[in-house]
């Protein structure tokens, strides 16, 4: 009996220190042989660098960037060479006699075009050619060349800044898109480690517990079979006490078992290489909640929303484009040059750089499409999306009020239910020690100790669930409030360009 009275003191103990705030006090358990102990903000850490799922839209949201780099080569000017040689030859049309014509030929260009923001069209062209002619006209060979600036402006259709960058003003937006992508892949990846890594620890706190429930039930048989071989009880005390050590050891492999997956899958949000454990956890402190000022919170800081609202935003610009196209194209045209023509490049050179040869065109043209039907609509089109959008957008954002509303709730019923446990286990405890008592003294039958001990255990079990549960509520309410990333430390850090750097990193104070 003595035996057994140290057991019962050994479960009373172990169940006091997994219900304290910390789980430190825990003795370590074989099934976390070999395995690497990760904090929990260690596991956030390597979640950040190593999840794939969020390491795969990291590289969609640099793909957004690179569109958007790709998109400002509008303005990169464009030079154009060319060099052509070849030659003519033609019957000539005469009347009195028959003759042929022939031109050999050879020519050569430089182009430079610039787009600017207002939609207008810059050229420079420099172009020679040398052209030797039969039968000889009054220069031959004949060196002829031209400078030519120009210009087209759109003075209607295509006006404007808006219009010319119409593909930067998209490509920005659409990187924005791709940021709050990232943002709530990383909201969901940690909120996904939280959960697990809680769960593991719940799971980790039952296997203690049956691994001292297989502990008491060890001790009680060798105790029956003690008090059996002396005669003082009957044989089917020992077969109980037996059959329910099985019991217990199957409890214990079915804990096991579970808190081995539950480390695996930690393991695979992580990525990690080798098995992991996890790190005693203290109890959330209370959360402050304020249903008005999470509200707000949540919809400047949720990427949901946030989204959502790049989303009408980059309609708007589609729009805008779309209102231009309505209007006919009238283009502005203007150009000014010099053409140069002698027997040598030389003279033909000093035409070019003397003005004696200038040449000019001013001019305007209109083009509309009679009907214009598919500017009209596809203007209606967009402002039917848009309209469609923003509509979504309000019923967003009476869904984060309802969400938050719910998340609150939940808070409020598991710190509830986390008081409730904690008192149902005080009341396992205490029935076990006097049920304990009553056996020492032969008012108690092995089936009630048995019995009294597995209502601990589910007890610890509940207070345990609970325990995990007040933390999910807590992953919850700050992922639903848009405060998750800050309060685990992460934010986006805009490193575009240093392509060596995270885009979502753990800040440092």
């Amino acid at each position: 009996m003595r035996h057994l009275i140290l057991a019962m003191g050994l479960l009373l103990s172990v169940a006091s220190a997994l219900a304290a705030q910390d789980d430190s006090l825990a003795p370590v358990i074989p099934a976390d042989a070999g395995r690497k102990v990760l904090a929990l903000e260690e596991a956030v850490r390597l979640a950040l660098t190593r999840n794939l799922a969020l390491q795969a839209q990291s590289f969609e949201t640099r793909a957004g960037d690179a569109e958007l780099s790709r998109a400002y080569g509008l303005y990169d000017p464009r030079l154009g060479l060319y060099f052509n040689e070849g030659e003519s030859n033609e019957r000539s049309n005469q009347v009195f006699f028959e003759a042929s014509n022939a031109v050999r030929f050879r020519e050569f260009g430089v182009s430079l075009d610039q787009k600017l923001p207002t939609g207008a069209a810059l050229s420079l062209d420099f172009d020679n050619r040398r052209q030797d002619s039969s039968p000889a006209p009054g220069i031959n060979p004949a060196y002829r060349g031209e400078v030519r600036f120009s210009l087209v402006q759109p003075l209607l259709k295509g006006l404007g800044s808006t219009v010319t960058e119409q593909g930067i003003l998209l490509a920005a937006k659409d990187r924005d898109v791709a940021v709050e992508n990232l943002r709530e892949q990383a909201f969901a990846v940690l909120s996904e480690v939280r959960n697990g890594y809680f769960e593991a620890l719940r799971l980790r706190r039952n296997v203690l517990a049956r691994q001292t429930s297989v502990a008491l039930a060890e001790t009680l048989l060798a105790e029956n079979r003690e008090r059996v071989r002396v005669g003082m009880l009957p044989q089917l005390d020992v077969l109980e006490a037996e059959f329910g050590l099985k019991q217990r050891e199957r409890d214990l492999l079915d804990a096991e078992r579970a808190y081995l997956d539950a480390l695996d899958l930690l393991a695979l949000l992580l990525d990690s290489p080798e098995p992991v454990t996890v790190a005693a956890v203290p109890m959330e402190n209370a959360v402050q909640t304020d249903l008005q000022a999470d509200t707000q919170q949540a919809l400047a800081k949720r990427p949901d929303v946030q989204r959502r609202q790049r989303e009408i935003e980059r309609l708007d610009i589609q729009r805008r484009v779309a209102r231009n196209a309505r209007l006919p194209a009238l283009d502005l045209g203007a150009s000014y040059g010099h053409k140069g023509l002698g027997r040598e490049y030389s003279n033909n050179l000093s035409d070019l750089g003397g003005g004696d040869f200038p040449n000019w065109q001013v001019g305007l043209t209109l083009s509309y499409p009679l009907g214009n039907r598919e500017a009209r609509h596809e203007a209606r089109r967009l402002a039917f999306l848009q309209q469609s959008r923003q509509a979504l957008l309000a019923q967003l954002h009476s869904q984060v009020r309802t969400e938050i509303m719910a998340a609150i709730r939940l808070l409020e019923v598991s710190g509830k239910k986390l008081e409730v446990a904690a008192s149902g286990l005080a009341f396992a405890e205490e029935k076990l020690r006097n049920v304990m008592k009553r056996k020492e003294v032969g008012l108690a039958t092995t089936r009630q100790v048995l019995e009294a001990e597995e209502d601990l255990a589910q007890a610890r079990t509940d207070e345990s669930a609970s325990r995990a549960d007040y933390h999910n509520a807590v992953t919850v309410y700050w992922q639903v409030s848009g405060q998750l990333l800050e309060i685990q430390g992460v934010r986006f850090s805009g490193e575009f360009r240093d392509e060596s750097r995270p885009l979502l990193a753990p800040h440092q104070p």
